[in-house]
């Protein structure tokens, strides 16, 4: 498995240093959304997401499975915020809003997120596995 591991030991006051790799693949990075408590759409990517990374998925992915008039809600990414982000909403039919800063609390897809990161550590399965049965 190639999960970083969540603990470690070293002395009091000092900080947990690991010098093995563990034969770590690169990261997996997953956009996603809900709708009504359930995955909508997840996209995996080993790239880094950036603005064009997430208005791509956002307009070839996402928009076209939305209901009409719908109202997504996002965090206070940098790149939720930006215009171009707004317009291809905007464009689409829907209206936009955000989450208050620093709530991750009350973002139900960051819930939804350490669920599977739980559920991977347990089962031992790769990013692909764990959502490949979710579609």
């Amino acid at each position: 498995m190639d999960m970083p591991r969540t603990h470690g030991y070293a002395l009091r006051g000092t900080r947990c240093l690991g010098v093995q790799n563990w034969n770590a693949r690169g990261r997996v990075n997953a956009i996603g959304a809900l709708l009504a408590g359930a995955l909508l759409s997840v996209v995996l990517t080993t790239a880094n997401v950036d603005v064009a990374t997430f208005n791509l998925w956002l307009e070839r992915d996402l928009i076209p499975k939305l209901p009409a008039q719908a109202v997504p809600v996002m965090d206070s990414a940098t790149f939720h915020r930006r215009a171009d982000t707004i317009e291809i909403i905007a464009r689409a039919g829907h209206s936009l809003e955000y989450l208050p800063p620093y709530s991750s609390d009350l973002n139900p897809i960051e819930h939804k997120w350490a669920h599977a990161k739980a559920r991977r550590r347990k089962s031992g399965a790769t990013v692909e596995e764990l959502f490949r049965n979710q579609f």
